[in-house]
């Protein structure tokens, strides 16, 4: 497992490497951006997901290109996914959630860019199929004119 996660690039999450990374995030973030976001995991089809966020709140969202009406609680945006992660962290303290025999772990790796802004995220469970892989495929800033 820490071989896979040197290979890719990715780091053993900890909370204070989300602390750090969603600080950043934070304190830089624009209110309104695009985000393509590429999910896959092995009790999840494959989905790329195409976010647009208008003043902090999410307008649209695409799954594979076919427009998706947003859902209570369906967030894609980067805060979204932030919000998701640190759910994963929590789940992790009990493997079992996850499905994981005992005895077993679940493995959290990610990597963020020098804004905080989350890469990819990777989930795996010891004893199980049970991972997930999120990865950012695209982030574009709009101005403040929306263009």
């Amino acid at each position: 497992m820490l071989l896979l996660g040197s290979c890719s690039g990715l780091s053993t999450l900890t909370p204070e490497m989300m602390d750090r990374a969603e600080a950043k995030w934070s304190a830089g973030k624009p209110v309104s951006y695009r985000l393509v976001v590429s999910m896959e995991g092995d009790r999840v089809e494959r989905g790329e997901f195409d976010v647009e966020v208008e003043n902090g709140v999410v307008t649209s969202l695409k799954r594979n290109g076919k427009i998706v009406n947003l859902k209570s609680g369906e967030d894609y945006s980067m805060d979204g996914l932030f919000k998701m992660v640190r759910n994963e962290m929590d789940l992790a303290r009990n493997p079992s959630l996850f499905g994981a025999p005992a005895g077993y772990s679940a493995y959290l790796m990610a990597s963020f860019d020098d804004m905080g802004r989350l890469q990819h995220y990777r989930r795996a469970v010891g004893g199980i199929s049970n991972s997930i892989d999120i990865q950012i495929l695209a982030f574009e800033a709009k101005s403040q004119s929306g263009k």
